[in-house]
């Protein structure tokens, strides 16, 4: 590559965001003025509810002793209280006129003060006629119990509370999750912003098309559009945080009420911010850069990336729900920069996850840019003639026939990323609901990349009448496979026993009390939801490519490798081949559904039900064995028969 070229074209892009107001808004103003205009509503807000009048009116239903009302004439240089005697009644209508803001009313030992919280001058008086009252009632039990020779202050001292926060931060604990959120979406709004300018605002006016008509090599473009989209992330995020520092240091009182204890900036954490602030510039450059190009118009390109915009809002309030930083999670990309934002702002670093973050977001990187480079390599993709074509398999009609097999795969990386995103979200929930999120997150993800593509749904997902005679042939086929994964798995678990443990702690939060909505989420969902995408989509697009026996092998491994545990991935791989070539032979998504739901409906009732547990010795097993060796093989000879009726 010619560094020259390079320059040259950067100092054309930049010149080109400059000009556009716009974009002029978003990367500069956006960043300065968003913590600004934050924290000054916040400030205002504050003080609407802490400001007070002059002179404060309460009302009383009773007559209040002299050294009450000498107590309250000398409560504060601030400001009068004044006390207005008056019925219960009469103090209610006054409220209610809004003559008085609050009134007290006694019965018996009991004070009851009365206020609108919904006004502001309320909530502020209560707070001052509470005090009063608190504040009087220490006065007054000092007072009895000096007169019993009884020193009050001594009783107190022998019983006291003190709080002791284990992690200390600069920031408080809440404050960086709303920071880091606002930071992570200024930054991804800048990239949206400056990928579609450098990208389909190129293509829609055609300079991109007298760009690859000069001699200029297409990855001096690419390299130049990346470094354009990453600088001026990177810039809005310095500015950013400038920004925070700076309204932070002038913002006066309202330090103490966000619960910052100080605003000593560490070199360390500047260090990680701004490491965060590359990481996150490098995911989002690559990945909006390999999205917007297939963008026919700035109108198609804004709704191509909303509902990315809707995952980095969610991803970016992964903090707020009290996820934190792990090992795990350091290479989850987006959720770790995500988290990794919040603990330089906490002041709470974990040098491990710090590096695995680095090091797992630039491979992200890196392959994101491998994915550009191919993309752009495609001059069908960059002048719009054939875009679909290279996320879709079309028909001669122009029909969307099956996903591509780098769709597919995006697909199914989407599905578990999201899932795993959601279950972090709804952790606190119910087993329920945790295990709806992968079934309900396949569907979301599914039908919105079939509505994308135009895909014909009925062609594509093969939602046609089945073989009565051919079902109950593949019937066979499946409960000899199910028998034949049942003696493998116990075989891998005798072999490597410390597997079984996985899967025991999986059984044991798999305890249910309500078979309805166990069948519901264990059996049916999944099965209709998982044959959607490893046969709908995955087998679909493999097939296309490269043939049924490699669909079937890599759809089933994919099958196994969704399910996170060996136990069950192992299981699921052999009854995938199943399922597979059960929908490879009827033509049908419904047969794969149909026995995917009656396996995963036997395991519900065996939850429920001790007896379908149970064991079967040595010369059972070696019978059984012989038996679903011959379920599996007799079905294929009879289905090889072309006589076979449909």
């Amino acid at each position: 590559m010619r560094i020259n070229v390079i320059l040259s074209l950067l100092k054309k892009e930049f010149l080109n965001i400059i000009r556009d107001r716009k974009s002029f808004i978003i990367m500069i103003l956006l960043p300065l003025l968003m913590f600004p205009l934050m924290i000054g509503l916040m400030s205002i807000i504050m003080t609407s509810f802490t400001k007070v009048d002059d002179v404060i009116k309460f009302g009383v239903n009773y007559e209040v002793p002299e050294d009450f009302q000498e107590f309250v004439d000398n409560y504060s240089d601030k400001y009068k209280v004044n006390i207005i005697y008056d019925t219960s009644d009469n103090l209610k209508e006054m409220f209610d006129e809004e003559k008085i803001g609050i009134y007290v009313i006694k019965n018996d030992n009991t004070y009851e003060i009365h206020f609108d919280e919904n006004k502001t001058t309320g909530v502020a008086v209560n707070n001052i006629v509470q005090n009063i009252y608190g504040d009087y009632k220490e006065k007054y039990i000092t007072e009895r119990l000096n007169e019993l020779d009884i020193d009050y202050e001594n009783i107190k001292a022998s019983f006291n509370i003190e709080t002791v926060q284990e992690s200390v931060t600069e920031m408080g604990s809440f404050v960086p999750s709303i920071i880091s959120m606002v930071l992570v979406m200024i930054i991804s709004s800048v990239c949206f912003s400056v990928a579609i300018d450098v990208t389909t605002s190129e293509k829609e006016k055609g300079t991109l098309e007298t760009l690859l008509s000069l001699p200029i090599k297409k990855t001096e473009l690419i390299t130049s559009k990346y470094i354009t989209v990453f600088l001026l992330s990177v810039m809005s995020g310095i500015l950013t945080y400038i920004s925070l520092f700076v309204t932070l240091y002038f913002s006066g009182n309202i330090l103490e009420m966000l619960g910052v204890m100080s605003l000593h900036i560490d070199l360390s954490v500047l260090g990680i911010y701004l490491v965060s602030i590359i990481l996150i510039s490098l995911l989002f450059s690559g990945l909006l850069l390999s999205i917007t190009i297939f963008s026919k118009n700035l109108k198609e390109a804004q709704n191509s990336l909303y509902p990315l915009e809707i995952f980095v809002t969610l991803v970016s309030m992964l903090p707020m729900f009290g996820i934190k930083a792990t090992t795990k999670l350091a290479i989850v990309p987006f959720v770790n920069i995500s988290l990794l934002f919040n603990n330089a702002l906490s002041s709470t670093i974990d040098p491990v996850f710090v590096i695995l973050t680095f090091v797992s977001s630039i491979v992200y990187s890196v392959i994101l840019i491998m994915i550009i480079s191919k993309i752009y390599n495609q001059e069908d993709i960059l002048f719009n003639s054939k875009a679909l074509s290279y996320i879709s398999f079309r028909s001669g009609k122009s029909k969307t026939i099956c996903f591509s097999v780098i769709t597919s795969l995006l697909i199914a990386v989407i599905v578990l990323l999201l899932s795993y995103y959601f279950t972090l979200m709804f952790a606190t929930m119910n087993k329920y609901i945790l295990l709806s999120v992968m079934p309900i997150t396949i569907l979301l993800v599914v039908t919105i990349a079939s509505i994308l593509v135009r895909l014909d749904i009925k062609e594509s997902f093969k939602l046609n009448k089945f073989s009565i005679k051919k079902f109950f042939i593949l019937l066979l086929f499946f409960i000899g496979m199910r028998i034949l994964s049942t003696y493998i798995v116990d075989l891998v678990s005798r072999l490597f026993p410390n597997i079984i443990e996985q899967y025991s702690m999986l059984n044991d939060f798999l305890s249910f009390d309500n078979i309805a909505l166990a069948i519901l989420v264990i059996a049916l969902l999944p099965a209709i939801c998982e044959e959607l995408l490893f046969r709908g989509v995955l087998y679909n697009s493999f097939n296309k490519r490269y043939g049924v026996v490699v669909a079937i092998i890599i759809s089933s491994l994919l099958f196994g490798i969704f399910h996170m545990n060996w136990i069950q991935g192992i299981n699921a791989f052999i009854l995938g081949i199943a399922l597979s070539y059960a929908y490879y032979k009827s033509n049908s998504i419904f047969v794969p559904i149909i026995f995917h739901f009656a396996n995963n409906l036997l395991g519900v009732l065996a939850m429920f039900n001790d007896k379908l547990n149970f064991e079967i010795g040595m010369p059972y097993s070696i019978v059984l064995i012989i038996c679903s060796i011959i379920l599996v093989i007799l079905p294929l000879i009879i289905l090889k028969n072309k006589k076979v009726k449909e």
